[in-house]
This record gives C-alpha cells, sequence and structure tokens, in this order.
C-alpha cells in the first residue's frame, strides 16, 4: 500500500487529532521548497528505475495489452484514498502484486509511476486536486523499486507457489523503501514529524499491506495464463472504494459540523458578547445555556429570564436577572412575559422553554426573532455537544454489557483517590471468570456473550447504587464499592454472587482480588495490580484452560491404579500451598506449588501394579525401578507448555536435604523450594494414610518423625512452616474467599 507523502505529524497529537486538523490543508498549494523537494525525488525516481532497467537480465517477452491492462487497474486502484493522519494510505498491493508476478521486475517501478500518474492527472485537469499532487506522484512510486531490486538481485525468477519467501522479503524491501522516501522526503521539505505518530501509521500500513498482498498474489498467479484475471481484484477494489466514499464523506460531513459549531459559537459570542469568551474556551452543554441564557437577556434588554428544560439528566432550570422576577410577574400580571420553545435534536428528548420578563415595554417581532435566532443556534451547537458526549460515553463503555472498561475505570479511580483525601474509603474488586470457556466451547460464543451480558446486568445490580461495575474484557469484571454502603461481608457476597452461574453441563463463578482504597494503593494502577495478582493467587486449586485438562487426564491415570490418591491428592495440593504462602510464596509460584504436589506422583503410571501394591519390603531392582518414576513425571508434566514450571518440582520431589536423594543427588537450597515444600506435605500425607505394607501413623506420630528428619532429609525451615500451618489448622474453619477477602477489608478498617 503506498502512502502520500504528505504523511506528517505535529507535536503532542494523535493519529486521529492530526487527521482532523489535517483535513482542509489537505488540498493546499505546496511550498517551492516542496515543489523542490518533489522534483528532485522524480528525478531520482526515474533515475533509479531506468538503472534497474539497465542492470536487469533479458526480460521474457510481456504483450503490450497486458502491460497496459495492469496500469489501468493500478491507476483505478490508486483512486481509492483512506485519509490517515495527515495523508492517504492506498490498497496497491491489489496491483503492484501482480505486477511483480507478470511483468518484468525492472519495468515495474515505471509501470507503477505510470500508474499513480494516470490517477492523478485528469482531477488535476479538472481542477479538483493541486498541482503538487500530481508531482508527488512519481516519487510516490519508490515503494515499487525495493521488491523490483529484490527481484532482479534473484535473478528475476518465475514466480510460483515456492518463491512465496522471497516475495515477501520483496514486499518488506517494498516497505522499507517506502518508509525511507518519504521521511527523507519529509525531512527535507521541512516537515516536523512526530515518530510516534508516524509509527503508528506506518503500522496500520503494512498491516493492511500484509492482508492484501496475498490477494494480489493469487490474482497474479491467475493472471499469468489468462491476463484478464486480473480484473479479479477489481469487484475487491470496488468495495474498498466504497468504503473510501463512506469515511471521506463521514469526515466531511463531520468536518463540515464541526465549522458548523465554531461558525455558529462565533456569532453567538458576538451577540453575547461578555460572555463569548466562556463560551468558546470549552465545548460544555451547561456554558453553552448558561451563556444562551445571559446573552439573550442582555440583547433583549430583559429583567429577568429563565431556561427550563426536560429530558437532561441532573438538569436544574437556569435563572438570570431579578430573583424570582418572572414569578412575580407572572403572578401580578404588570409587566410583559415571552416564551420560545427549545428542542435540541438527538437520541434523547430534550425540550423546554426560554423565558424572559420585561416591565418597561411590550416585546416586538425584532426581539422575538432575536431570541429565535440565537435559540436556533444554541440548538445547533447543543446537538454538537450531545453526540460529542455520547461519542464519550461510547469510549467509556463495553459494547456488550453496557457497563464501563477499563479506562473508565481508571478516571474513576483517580476521582476516588481524590475523595479519599477527605476520609472517603472504598473497595476494589477485582473477578476472572472461572468455567467460561468451557461454557463458550460448550455452547457456542452467542451464549458465552449473553451470559457475559446476564452477569453484567447482575453485578451492576449489586453494587448500586454505592458502587460501579465495569468489564475490563473478556472474562475479566471489576467493582468498585463505597465501604459506607454496608457491611464488607454482605457486599462482597452480593457482588460474587451475581457473577455465579450453575447448570447440569457448567459451572461458572469469578475468582476474586481485593483492594481497600486508599489504605492499600496510592493510584490507579497499582490498584488494579494488587487486585489482579489477589485475584490470581485466589485460583489456586481452580485450575483452567489446556493445563487443567491435562492435569486432570493425569490425574484420572493415577486414580485408575490407585483409587484413593484422587481425595489424597487434593489434600496435600491444599496442605502444601498453604506452607508455600506462609514461607512468602505468591500468586503463580504458588499456584505451582499447589499442582506439583497433585501431580507429584503422576509418574508411577508406569510403575507395575505388583511393586506399587507389594506389602512387602521392595528388593534393590524394584527400588531402583520405583525411583524411575520422578523422571517419568517430569517427561509427562513437560509435554504439555503450560505444566512445565511443576515438572521441575517433580523431578526434584525425592531429593533429600542432606544429597542422598534421587535422581540428580542435589544438596540444600539447590533443590528448589517447591520440591522442598512437596517433600515434606507428601510425606505427612503419606504417613498418616494407610499402605499395604504398613498401618496409617498418627497426627503427632507423623509430626515426629518430620521434625526428626529436619536437617537431613527435609529443610528445616519447611519443616517449622508446616508444623505451624498444620497447628493454627487444628483451630480454623474452613474459609471461602469472600469470607477471606470480607475479614480482610474488616481488619483494614479496624486499624484505622
Amino acid at each position: 500500500m503506498d502512502r502520500d507523502s504528505e504523511i506528517a505529524a505535529r507535536p503532542d497529537t494523535v493519529v486521529d487529532q492530526l487527521l482532523e486538523e489535517s483535513w482542509e490543508s489537505r488540498e493546499r498549494r505546496g511550498s517551492r521548497r516542496e515543489l523542490t523537494v518533489e522534483g528532485i525525488a522524480a528525478v531520482l525516481f526515474t533515475g533509479a528505475a531506468a538503472a534497474l532497467l539497465a542492470v536487469s537480465p533479458p526480460a521474457h517477452f510481456v504483450a503490450a495489452g497486458t502491460a497496459g491492462l495492469l496500469i489501468a487497474t493500478y491507476a483505478m486502484v490508486a483512486r481509492i484514498e483512506f485519509p490517515v493522519g495527515a495523508g492517504h494510505v492506498i490498497p496497491t498491493q491489489l496491483v503492484l502484486v501482480p505486477m511483480l508476478v507478470m511483468l518484468p521486475p525492472a519495468t515495474v517501478p515505471l509501470a507503477v509511476a505510470a500508474g499513480l500518474s494516470l490517477s492523478i492527472v485528469p482531477d488535476w485537469l479538472r481542477g479538483r486536486v493541486a498541482f503538487r499532487r500530481v508531482l508527488s506522484a512519481v516519487p510516490d512510486g519508490w515503494h515499487a523499486i525495493g521488491p523490483a531490486a529484490v527481484l532482479i538481485a534473484a535473478g528475476s525468477p518465475h514466480l510460483g507457489g515456492r518463491e512465496i519467501p522471497l516475495v515477501a522479503v520483496a514486499l518488506a524491501v517494498s516497505g522499507l523503501v517506502d518508509l525511507a522516501s518519504s521521511m527523507t522526503r519529509l525531512w527535507l521539505a521541512g516537515i516536523v514529524v512526530d515518530w510516534r505518530v508516524q509509527l503508528r501509521v506506518i503500522a496500520a500500513v503494512w498491516v493492511v499491506d500484509a492482508c492484501l498482498a496475498p490477494l494480489g498474489f493469487v490474482a497474479g498467479i491467475t493472471a499469468r495464463a489468462q491476463p484478464a484475471a486480473a480484473l479479479a481484484v477489481l469487484p475487491l477494489a470496488l468495495l474498498l472504494w466504497l468504503l473510501a466514499q463512506d469515511r471521506n464523506k463521514r469526515i466531511d460531513q463531520a468536518h463540515a459540523r464541526l465549522k458548523l459549531v465554531e461558525h455558529e459559537r462565533g456569532r453567538l459570542r458576538a451577540a453575547v458578547g461578555r460572555l463569548g469568551d466562556a463560551f468558546a474556551a470549552k465545548l460544555e452543554l451547561e456554558a453553552l445555556l448558561a451563556t444562551l441564557l445571559h446573552g439573550s437577556l442582555d440583547a433583549v434588554g430583559a429583567f429577568s429570564g429563565r431556561l427550563a428544560l426536560t429530558g437532561l439528566p441532573g438538569w436544574s432550570d437556569l435563572n438570570a436577572g431579578e430573583d424570582g422576577g418572572l414569578r412575580v410577574l407572572e403572578t401580578d400580571g404588570e409587566g410583559w412575559v415571552i416564551s420560545i420553545p427549545m428542542h435540541i435534536p438527538g437520541p434523547s428528548a430534550v425540550a423546554g422553554t426560554l423565558s424572559f420578563a420585561r416591565r418597561t415595554h411590550p416585546f416586538e417581532e425584532e426581539d422575538v426573532a432575536t431570541i429565535e435566532e440565537l435559540v436556533g443556534k444554541a440548538e445547533l451547537a447543543a446537538a454538537e455537544i450531545l453526540g460529542h458526549h455520547e461519542l464519550r460515553e461510547q469510549a467509556l463503555t463495553d459494547a456488550l454489557t453496557g457497563l464501563g472498561n477499563r479506562r473508565r475505570l481508571t478516571s474513576e479511580l483517580s476521582e476516588t483517590f481524590d475523595r479519599a483525601n477527605a476520609g472517603h474509603r472504598s473497595m476494589l474488586l477485582l473477578f476472572d471468570l472461572d468455567g467460561f470457556k468451557n461454557y463458550n466451547d460448550t455452547f457456542g460464543h452467542l451464549a458465552g456473550d449473553a451470559l457475559l451480558a446476564r452477569m453484567g446486568v447482575k453485578l451492576k445490580n449489586a453494587v448500586a447504587p454505592h458502587g460501579a461495575a465495569y468489564r475490563l474484557g473478556g472474562d475479566e469484571f471489576c467493582a468498585r464499592i463505597d465501604l459506607d454502603a454496608g457491611t464488607p461481608d454482605e457486599l462482597i457476597a452480593r457482588a460474587s454472587g451475581a457473577l455465579v452461574e450453575t447448570g447440569p453441563q457448567f459451572a461458572v463463578r469469578g475468582s476474586l482480588g481485593i483492594v481497600v482504597l486508599p489504605d492499600e494503593a496510592d493510584s490507579p494502577e497499582a490498584a488494579i495490580q494488587l487486585a489482579d495478582e489477589r485475584m490470581y493467587a485466589n485460583k489456586r486449586g481452580r485450575g483452567r484452560g489446556r493445563d487443567s485438562k491435562t492435569r486432570n487426564v493425569l490425574l484420572q491415570s493415577l486414580q485408575a491404579i490407585e483409587p484413593e490418591l484422587d481425595t489424597e491428592a487434593e489434600r496435600v495440593g491444599e496442605l502444601a500451598a498453604r506452607v508455600a504462602r506462609r514461607l512468602g510464596l505468591e500468586g503463580e509460584e504458588l499456584d505451582i506449588v499447589g499442582r506439583a504436589a497433585q501431580l507429584h506422583c503422576v509418574g508411577k503410571v508406569g510403575i507395575p501394579d505388583t511393586i506399587l501394591n507389594k506389602p512387602g519390603p521392595l528388593t534393590r531392582q524394584e527400588w531402583q525401578y520405583m525411583r524411575r518414576h520422578t523422571i517419568v513425571g517430569e517427561r509427562l508434566l513437560s509435554a504439555s507448555p503450560a505444566l512445565r514450571p511443576v515438572a521441575v518440582l517433580v523431578r526434584a520431589r525425592h531429593e533429600r536435604w542432606d544429597g542422598r536423594g534421587y535422581p540428580d543427588a542435589l544438596t540444600g537450597e539447590a533443590i528448589p523450594l517447591g520440591s522442598r515444600i512437596v517433600a515434606v506435605c507428601d510425606t505427612y500425607g503419606a504417613m498418616i494414610s494407610e499402605r499395604p505394607y504398613r498401618p496409617a501413623l498418627s497426627h503427632a506420630d507423623a509430626c515426629g518423625e518430620l521434625r526428626a528428619s529436619a536437617g537431613t532429609q527435609f529443610d528445616p525451615a519447611v519443616v517449622e512452616a508446616f508444623m505451624a500451618e498444620v497447628e493454627a489448622a487444628e483451630d480454623e474453619e474452613t474459609r471461602d474467599p469472600v469470607r477471606d477477602a470480607a475479614e480482610h477489608v474488616r481488619a483494614l478498617l479496624g486499624s484505622r
């Protein structure tokens, strides 16, 4: 895709703002310096194209009709211009690639230049474009120099499916040469470039190029046998032309509306001079309507005025002049009152009246006409303002659920921190749905979207009126709740309950991360990050995705040979995660330890049942066979990329603190901390469980064995953490995440 040489950026702007600001200047006459640069660029391009012709090997014959057809098609496609930044993008890859396939590479740059010139000259002759556009048409063909040079260097091969990598390299060089030539021309012309905006424009151009190039390649291969097949790109080109025309029309209309608003603002400013500057400063609806009221009051010499409207949320009638003058005059009848209807067009019905009172003399037709003119202008301007507000609201709203999006959350969190300085406190709740992917896979994406929409409504109702709900994307929801609205237990339970749906084939619920503001974070970014970390820590035991499926399959396989391992693995995993948390692990590390504790015996699927269930001691050969299960387990788990961190811990499960373990004889802290934790928890679980070769030990005896082996078989620090955890667990009832979160909030509230 070729880019007009005028693509440039102004400091501190974005692409859309640049498009708006440059719209009127697109067809301006070029400065002498710009024309000189474009002329030099055209000469250099011609020289480069001639050089390629001179150095290229003898080319195969191409019918003049075929070349003419491609040039004419290129000229038609080059008329499809999508405004981007301060210039245009053109879908020329639809024809450039067929040219590279069908024509000798050395002739392609000149053919491109001919097509570009042919596309712009008619408009110039009819006075529709400035001469600068004609002059820049030739150097705009620089993007064809790069691929032509690459193909010539490769010996001008007959392009086919095997040459796709070569074509890809040629097109990549095309983009780089185009970028270099355009940036050089901009620099020489003295146009200041904002590199960030320019790179965004270039990235968009290259993405579209990459999408169109394969279509052009297929058309070119087909057209080699039948040149007329090159016209197959025209239906797509027509569609792009219609889209471009519609986009240009919309931009023209939007720009015309903006200009109309500016014009009407200027006239209104002249009519209401003393408040005109305030009106021109910002497009604020209340300021506009206040300007209308006060300016009209001055224009007709009234002593009191009132603007009453319906249909605007939070609107209160505006009064000007003598306080209560209209009411008094309407009561005693001494004077004159005039009322002009007002209707602001738009999606919501906003209507009302603008009324004025005068005692000295009646209102005349000229007064009525003046007010009606100002009202008419204010209606148009207000409609534009409401339209702008509606667009802004759409930018801050999730289209599927109608909730606020991440941008709105960040904005409102900033306001929350501002209010926190006055003593206000609130909670940020971040949810990620567990089981939603399976729901989508089972019932389809339409059903998944409907589920998200239902949950969004329920979450919004659950936190109203003392909070707000948001959807941050995908299956991630968020809620912001004032702590003055009720007890933490009630608020958190209500919000969490809104994101639960179960059925015969599914169970969807949200993992929760909670942050108290401003106690635990001092900025929106820090609050969201902390909530995110806590939410993922809460996902422990709620595996999802491919790693969860793989884990479940492995656990089922293990259960088939040892049925009691299902419950035992779950218990050991829970215990290992609690010990890991006590040792300072959090987030993903915590989850990995829990899964490793569940899956550490998975390698036993390769051990014969006669060895696993042997009631007596194992022979030396049987022990050697048995010790292979950690390596087998590592290999099984490593087959799933998501479980490779777990595989590392499973391999080292039977390493000993004193270095006498297997399979690698690691010593001390060379053993991964997760493996040391799993070793203690698994050994404890095995000791308190009955085995074919021995009865189960009591809790006290098992703890005594662990203490006795601390420093030899086990890490002493892990043993101490384990003891502290099991002792604390004896008196602690089982808690759910919602209750934990509520207690966390209550603890913070009680500390202040």
